[in-house]
């Protein structure tokens, strides 16, 4: 399942990147264009940092902060309207109240999200998309062999997931952006007979800078 998300993904950018023309050429070419303040970047990269607040759909859990980060690749079609490709390493933390003598859950992924962005203004976007998550380790804070001391779940306990997010980012200063999404992520099969859970839900507040000026009109060669 890996190969083919990976592949939607990069295809989707390699679609945007076919534009036939933009403010670029039409300079290039006429020396004018449409609107001249309404150059963009086409192509720009991004590294952030998370917190995030996540918890299970399960009344037993209560959600602990954790953290996040990763890169993105950003391509847009017009100053408005464009995609993004990232890869990020993120965690989610929760304790059983009640059960398990109390204990916390630290799940650790690699997530690959590809959204949809739209600028309504070149301070803010929206993005709306879909993320695979792929199981890293999966681990209690008690000890869950006695014989080997290993405190990490057994394999299928936890799996890759997939799942969906939507949030909004806005620039602050400069190339410094803050932000925030809401995600939720489900794996194929629900744990019935354990206790662990399979569905989870929650908010990140996040900090991001793109690598490139986004203000700085692209220089016309």
């Amino acid at each position: 399942m890996r190969v083919p998300f990976l592949f939607v993904g990069f295809f989707l950018l390699f679609l945007l990147s076919l534009k036939a023309q933009g403010d670029i050429n039409l300079y290039k070419q006429y020396g004018t264009g449409p609107d001249p303040d309404n150059f963009f970047r086409p192509w720009n990269f991004s590294l952030y940092a998370k917190i995030n607040s996540i918890n299970s759909n399960q009344d037993y859990t209560k959600g602990k902060l954790s953290k996040g980060a990763g890169i993105a690749i950003q391509r847009l079609l017009s100053k408005t309207f464009g995609a993004s490709l990232g890869v990020e390493f993120y965690e989610i933390k929760y304790t059983y109240e009640g059960y398990l003598n109390d204990s916390m859950d630290e799940i650790d992924w690699i997530g690959i999200p590809l959204s949809i962005r739209l600028y309504p203004s070149r301070k803010l976007f929206f993005e709306i998309g879909a993320k695979y998550n792929i199981l890293v380790t999966a681990k209690n804070s008690e000890i869950i062999d006695p014989i080997t001391g290993n405190n990490q779940y057994y394999d299928g306990i936890f799996d890759n997931t997939i799942g969906g997010f939507a949030g909004v980012q806005y620039q602050i200063w400069k190339r410094l952006n803050i932000g925030l999404s809401y995600q939720s992520l489900k794996r194929n099969k629900n744990n019935i007979e354990i206790l662990q859970p399979s569905i989870f839900s929650g908010l990140s507040f996040k900090f991001s800078v793109f690598l490139l000026d986004p203000y700085k009109r692209p220089e016309i060669k």
